[in-house]
């Protein structure tokens, strides 16, 4: 799986890699500002962390930017625990998956990539299910 990750602070862009690098599945680019979100322009992700302070407007025009090309992909917000009650409305508004609260704690980072692991590969079962019972019913039915 392919990650993106965007965000300013060193030390929280170091941890989340390094979290995410401990699962195989996943593929993880480190991307800066509007070029960093850009990437997502020539290839697909399926998941993005960017960090986004609300006092730092340029953060928030980020998470527009991003979602104004892209409104699919899960998106995880880096964000400190005094911003995320303030930004409750954005939860929605940009289709936000969850917030990572900053400083990362290991466990609930690891936590919440086993949660997001697992969701996704009981969608792709699911997936994988309707399309089998699709396949099976247009076949035609075999007398002898």
């Amino acid at each position: 799986m392919e990650v993106l990750l965007v965000e300013k602070d060193p030390l929280v862009r170091d941890q989340v890699k390094v979290a995410l690098q401990q699962f195989p599945e996943f593929h993880v680019t480190v991307g800066t500002g509007h070029a960093g979100v850009n990437e997502m322009r020539g290839r697909t992700f399926d998941a993005v962390f960017l960090g986004v302070d609300p006092r730092q407007k340029d953060t928030v025009k980020l998470m527009h930017y991003l979602r104004s090309f892209d409104t699919t992909t899960e998106l995880f917000v880096l964000t400190s625990p005094r911003n995320v009650r303030d930004m409750a409305v954005d939860k929605t508004k940009y289709n936000v998956h969850s917030f990572v609260q900053t400083p990362v704690v290991a466990r609930e980072l690891f936590g919440l990539i086993g949660r997001f692991l697992e969701r996704r590969n009981e969608r792709q079962n699911s997936a994988l299910r309707k399309q089998a019972r699709g396949s099976q019913s247009a076949s035609p039915a075999r007398s002898h």
